[in-house]
Parts: structure tokens; C-alpha cells; sequence
């Protein structure tokens, strides 16, 4: 119980799990401490809205933003209404076609929209709002028009007000449970990649897309959900009783509360629900009023708690308690050893031929080609804007080639998404350490973790035993591997906290983490002291030691030299030099390019080994 209660203080955004218990007790003895029926009344509104924020919650996890909630919402209400009402379903089997029916339009709406940046995303889903309004006011046959449904029952058993308020109760409570699971899952964890460092996510194995889609889904079915226990409680359903402006108000229930925490989405739905109810007994102009105080509310919480209200609990106990600095320590090349070999296996070779890349009307690369082996570290050097960094580019995925054709082991992967490669065995570094900064590293090395082995959907969601010991397995495999590169003392220390050093160690422990059977390192030892340059030596070559085929673009020409068995130079996007360190130290056109002494790359031939000689396509 201590480790889990650290390890809920040590990560800010799943904080305070007290203000959450807290929360759902107070929702639980509602109907013991309300003193009327319209108090209650108003707790069940607020059930239901409390429904729809948590939903909303998994999709604001990735970093997009909707204000189309309200659309889901009057989907749910409608179809209740008009399955029972209308047609005289059974209430569950309606409540459930809801839920479906809210996942599905959001799976088929979520389709083309999540393609689009966050704002724009933002006003694409307020349109959808606006549509379902239009939709429920001239769609009479089906909606009612203006005048609506009415006649919708509540299901036997909980007709009362009273007995209804403890199904939705109990639906909250599901809510939170399911939505709490699925923020400590596997897709948990990468919704939160995505939302931190989407190159790096895509660098670990993660389908942006698909994750940005299952989210969207999911929220759209909670919000399906609320709406369909909104409809029988109010006993009718109509365009004014759900309208695009709701859609707004759940999106700043969330921001307000905290985005991505588990007591965001009550502490937000509970301030700005009771907030005009209070001011009505203050105010003849309650309206005005409110809006004054949901604005001053967001621009404090902004500028003093970005991350929301719920995580105010663990910025204050830092404060009070702050994180004693964690003692250096050295990495374990044995054991980095043993993990890369376990984890990758056997390298592969790796085999560029003829790949040219243009942007901007600027030739980077022209008919470079390049072969590294499995075991080998293969160093590619160059002057300042030679190509280098484009050639890693083409090769995980991120700029495409425009000719060429690129093959890890025997698969050609010259068009293959950058997530593909990662999954295939090629593991990605970056000139600048990029890690999941909210996250503990314990969790940034569990996001590679899940991306090879992260279970089913239906287990995580429910947590049965075997995702539990599934979970305990890959967490204790993440300590080991953390404590190997030299970063055991900081287990669960946020990443974003980690000095420079430490963050390029943990950067190389979640790119071990995913398999990888070739690792691009892109200026591993930039910006490095002595001492930490000398350990990622150590650590490059224990990798390259597993099997592991290993490229390295370093501009660090005394490492390259005792690191690399093979070295290619390029120049202006076309490689002058390939050999051994020896051969390329003695190479006049490599010493000619890194002086300046020679300003026509024409100058020293392109060389082109008949091996690497591919025509372009």
C-alpha cells in the first residue's frame, strides 16, 4: 500500500487520489445530506455531467481538445428517448444501444477530423454540436422537433427520484473505475506519450492515430452514456435541453479541474456545476455573475496550477517535501549488456541504396548509400548541414525518401510509418534527449515496454490478475534496465526534472526498451561533460557488443574514431569517403571537407561502392 500510495504522489497528474475518494463519498451521501428533492434533482444533473467530463478526460489525455461533447450527449438522450418512448425497448437494452452507437458515430466522425491539429479539431467537433442541434429540431419524425420527446420512462425498479439518483450513482462510480483503469494502462500511458513528445511516441512504436481514434471513441461513448441516464431522469428530452454551449461548459469542467488526472474531471464538473446555483441565491443577474467567476476561475488556475486544481495537492507536498537530488551512479555494462541482447536479439543489417530527399527546392541527399552490419557501429560524420540528421530521418520514417530504397534485414521499409519501424527493430535517439516529461522514467521505459508486449484491451480495462502480474513483470524488467544505464535512484522522479545527462540515459533505456534490433543515435554525446561522455562510449559499445546493429551521426571525431569499424562521410548530401577510422583519418577529401579548403563537393568523386549501387526507385 505505501509503494502504491509513493507512486500515486510521485505522478502529479494521477494526484490527489484523496480529493477523489473524497469526491465520490460526498456523491455517495447525497441523498443523506441534501435537504430537498430539487437539491437532489440538481445531483443528478450533475451525475450525469460527471459521466461525460471523465469520458472527455481519456480524449484530453492525448493532447486534443473537442467541444463537440454536447453532440454524444444528445445522441444518448435521443436514442433512450426514442427506443423507449417511441418504441417501448427495455431501457438497459436502449441505454447499451446508446453506448454503441455513441462509440461508433465517434470512431466514423473521428475518422477524418483527428487528421487535423488541436484547434482546428476544437472547431470541427463545436460544428458537430451544432449539426446534432439543427438535426434534433428538424428532424421531427425522429426527434420530436422543437418540442421533443416526452414520455420517457425511467427502468423498473428506480423510478423514484431517490432510487434513480443511486443508478447514477453507481454509473458514476463505473465511470471512474473504468476511466481510472484505462489512465494506468498501456494506452493509458501512450495517450500520454502522444501528448508529450508525438515524435518520440512514434519512436517507441506507437500508432498516434489509432490511439488519437480509440480515445475519441471511448469518449464519445461516456458521453453517449451520460445522455442516456439524462433523458429518463428529466422524463423528456429537446434541442434546448441540450445545446452546443454545454459542449463547451464539459471542456472547461475539465481544463479547470486538471486534463489527464483522475480527480480532474470531479473537482472541475463539481466547481462550475454548483457555481451559478449559488450565485442564484446572491444574485438577481446569476448569469453574468457566473461567467465573471468561471473566468477569473480559469485565468488563476492557469497562471498559478496549469496542469488543474487536482494537481494543486501534489505541487503544495513537493513544495512542503521537496525530492531529495538523487546520487549519481554509474551504468552496469554487463547488465546493459545482457538486457539489449534479451530484449533486441540478433541485430540486422541495414542497407541504403541510392536514396535522394529534397525540400525546399534543396537537394539534402543525392544517391547516398550506406551498409552497416550487425554488430557493428557504423558511424556516419559529415560537416554542419551535410545531411546527416535527413539521412536518420529517411531511415526511421520521419522524411521520406524520395528515391531509393531502404532495407532492414530483408524488409524494405523505403514508405513504411515511422511507428511500423520502430516495431520491426529500429530504435531511434535524437540530437536533443527527447523523454516524456511528466511522466516518472520509470513509466517513459514502460511506454517502450507496452509498445512490445502491452496486453489486451479487455484485461487492462478490467485489470484481471494476469494484466496485474503482466504489469508487475514489465515494471520490475523497467527497474532493471533503468538501474543498468545508471538511473536506479531515480525510478520515480519525474523525467522532465532530470539534468541533460540523465535524460539522454533515460532516452537510451526507452529505446532499449522497445527491442531494438538497430539503433540510430543522433549526437548521443551532445551536450555532455567529459565523464558522461566516456560512460555513453561504454554504453554505445555494450549495445553494439549484444548484437545490436548501431549508426551513430556524432561530430565528436575522437569518439567516432575509437567507437566505429566502418565510417561514411558525406558532404552536401553525397557521400566522398567510406572505410575504417584509419582510412578516413588519412582521407584528403574528408580533411578537405572539414576544413573548408575545397568549397565544390565535385571536387573528391562521390563514392559508390558496387554493393550499394542501386538504380533510383
Amino acid at each position: 500500500m505505501s509503494s502504491l500510495l509513493r507512486r500515486a504522489i510521485s505522478d502529479r497528474r494521477l494526484t490527489p487520489w484523496a480529493s477523489t475518494a473524497l469526491g465520490l463519498a460526498v456523491l455517495l451521501l447525497t441523498p443523506v445530506i441534501v435537504p430537498n428533492r430539487y437539491e437532489l434533482f440538481n445531483a443528478e444533473i450533475l451525475g450525469t455531467y460527471l459521466i461525460a467530463t471523465i469520458g472527455l478526460n481519456v480524449l484530453l489525455q492525448t493532447g486534443m481538445m473537442s467541444l463537440g461533447t454536447s453532440a454524444f450527449f444528445a445522441l444518448g438522450a435521443y436514442f433512450v428517448g426514442w427506443a423507449t418512448a417511441g418504441h417501448h425497448l427495455d431501457f438497459w437494452v436502449a441505454l447499451l444501444g446508446a453506448v454503441g452507437l455513441g462509440a461508433l458515430v465517434g470512431l466514423v466522425l473521428g475518422l477524418p477530423s483527428l487528421r487535423l491539429g488541436v484547434f482546428t479539431l476544437a472547431m470541427v467537433t463545436l460544428g458537430y454540436a451544432e449539426v446534432v442541434s439543427q438535426l434534433a429540431i428538424e428532424w421531427r419524425p425522429l426527434t420530436g422537433g422543437p418540442d421533443g420527446l416526452s414520455g420517457i420512462p425511467r427502468p423498473p425498479g428506480f423510478e423514484t427520484l431517490n432510487s434513480y439518483y443511486w443508478l447514477i450513482a453507481g454509473c458514476v462510480v463505473l465511470a471512474f473505475v473504468v476511466s481510472r483503469n484505462f489512465l494506468l494502462s498501456p494506452i493509458g500511458r501512450a495517450a500520454r506519450a502522444i501528448e508529450e513528445q508525438p515524435v518520440a511516441a512514434q519512436a517507441t512504436g506507437i500508432n498516434v492515430y489509432a490511439v488519437k481514434l480509440a480515445c475519441f471513441s471511448v469518449s464519445s461513448a461516456f458521453a453517449a452514456f451520460a445522455g442516456g441516464l439524462f433523458a429518463p431522469l428529466l422524463g423528456f428530452i429537446a434541442p434546448d435541453s441540450v445545446t452546443a454551449d454545454l459542449g463547451i461548459l464539459f471542456l472547461l469542467m475539465v481544463l479547470l479541474g486538471g486534463r489527464g488526472t483522475l480527480a480532474g474531471p470531479i473537482v472541475g464538473t463539481v466547481l462550475l456545476f454548483r457555481i451559478p446555483l449559488l450565485v442564484e441565491r446572491i444574485s438577481n443577474r446569476p448569469g453574468y455573475l457566473s461567467l465573471l467567476i468561471y473566468g477569473a476561475l480559469l485565468i488563476l488556475s492557469v497562471h498559478f496550477v496549469p496542469r488543474g486544481l487536482a494537481a494543486l495537492g501534489g505541487l503544495l507536498l513537493e513544495r512542503i517535501r521537496p525530492r531529495p537530488a538523487a546520487a549519481a551512479a554509474r551504468p552496469s555494462l554487463e547488465e546493459l549488456r545482457a538486457i539489449t541482447a534479451e530484449m533486441g536479439g540478433r541485430g540486422w543489417p541495414v542497407v541504403i541504396e541510392a536514396v535522394d530527399r529534397a525540400a525546399g527546392g534543396v537537394q539534402i541527399l543525392n544517391g547516398v548509400g550506406l551498409v552497416a552490419e550487425p554488430g557493428d557501429v557504423h558511424a556516419l560524420i559529415g560537416p554542419n548541414g551535410a545531411g546527416k540528421t535527413t539521412l536518420l530521418n529517411a531511415l526511421s520514417g520521419f522524411a521520406l525518401a524520395d528515391r531509393g530504397r531502404i532495407l532492414i534485414g530483408h524488409e524494405d521499409v523505403t514508405r513504411m510509418a515511422p511507428y511500423r519501424r520502430a516495431r520491426l527493430g529500429l530504435g531511434r535517439t535524437f540530437q536533443t534527449a527527447l523523454v516524456f516529461e511528466g511522466m516518472t522514467s520509470l513509466d517513459n521505459v514502460m511506454v517502450a515496454l507496452d509498445s512490445v508486449d502491452g496486453g489486451s484491451p479487455a484485461g487492462y480495462l478490467l485489470r484481471t490478475p494476469g494484466f496485474r502480474r503482466s504489469e508487475r513483470r514489465r515494471r520490475g524488467r523497467a527497474a532493471l534496465l533503468l538501474k543498468a544505464v545508471g538511473l536506479g535512484a531515480d525510478l520515480e522522479r519525474e523525467a522532465g526534472t532530470l539534468p541533460p545527462g540523465r535524460r539522454r540515459l533515460l532516452e537510451i533505456a526507452r529505446t532499449i526498451a522497445s527491442s531494438p534490433r538497430v539503433l540510430l543515435m543522433d549526437e548521443p554525446a551532445a551536450g555532455l561533460n567529459p565523464a558522461e561522455i566516456a560512460e555513453m562510449e561504454l554504453m554505445v559499445r555494450a549495445v553494439a557488443e549484444s548484437g545490436v546493429t548501431v549508426i551513430l551521426v556524432e561530430h565528436q571525431l575522437p569518439l567516432v574514431m575509437r567507437l566505429a569499424r566502418r565510417v561514411t562521410v558525406i558532404n552536401f548530401g553525397q557521400v566522398i569517403a567510406r572505410g575504417t577510422p584509419d582510412e578516413i583519418r588519412r582521407n584528403q577529401a574528408v580533411v578537405s571537407a572539414y576544413l573548408g579548403t575545397r568549397s565544390d563537393p565535385a571536387g573528391a568523386a562521390p563514392v559508390d561502392p558496387p554493393e550499394t549501387r542501386a538504380a533510383p526507385g
